[in-house]
């Protein structure tokens, strides 16, 4: 495996010969995923729970994102959200995202814009464990964990190229807020 892969995947946890294999997939990769890589890779995917364990990390807080995998064409994500946690209302400026619903059950809110700025959701629908969406970089939305209190939801992102510039919006204002180069945002959006 290359150097590419995250540090602490790498030196904290050995990987199981299944993500392992996953994630030379990636390492194929010379170029950013268009959609049906993204594609392709998910549906390829013969992961066990006990596979990402090292990876299930929650917050309290909030949403937590848990880094597995990244080189420059793509970045591979653990997301563990207890009930009632969700991201803001946001875009991938950039990059394509593919969102696998590993456990429980999500929510994904889209949202348009008005001609003054606003944002407005359009519709909202429930994401099954083992379903798959994948975003276009401009496409608006809002994912939540509204099951009932004590039931998690953990969800696979990859996102290609990895995640670093991303629009933020509000209902209330038209402002559109625009995180700084640091990538230290992206794990708490």
């Amino acid at each position: 495996m290359n150097d590419t892969l995250c540090a602490a995947a790498q030196s904290a946890f050995p990987l199981s010969p299944s993500l392992a294999a996953s994630l030379r997939q990636l390492d194929a990769y010379q170029a950013n995923l268009n959609i049906e890589q993204i594609r392709l890779f998910h549906d390829s995917l013969q992961l066990s729970p006990d596979d990402l364990l090292p990876f299930r990390q929650f917050s309290d807080e909030r949403y937590r994102r848990n880094q597995i995998y990244l080189s420059p064409w793509c970045e591979l994500l653990l997301l563990c959200w207890r009930s009632t946690q969700r991201s803001r209302i946001h875009n991938h400026r950039g990059s394509l995202c593919g969102l696998r619903v590993l456990q429980g059950a999500a929510t994904e809110t889209v949202f348009e814009r008005t001609d003054h700025g606003l944002v407005y959701a359009v519709e909202s629908h429930r994401l099954e464990s083992g379903s798959l969406t994948i975003n276009s970089h401009l496409d608006i939305h809002q994912i939540s964990n509204l099951q009932p209190y004590g039931e998690d939801l953990v969800t696979l992102h990859l996102y290609s190229p990895p995640l670093r510039k991303m629009e933020l919006f509000s209902l209330e204002s038209s402002q559109v807020e625009r995180p700084g180069d640091s990538i230290s945002w992206v794990y708490e959006i």
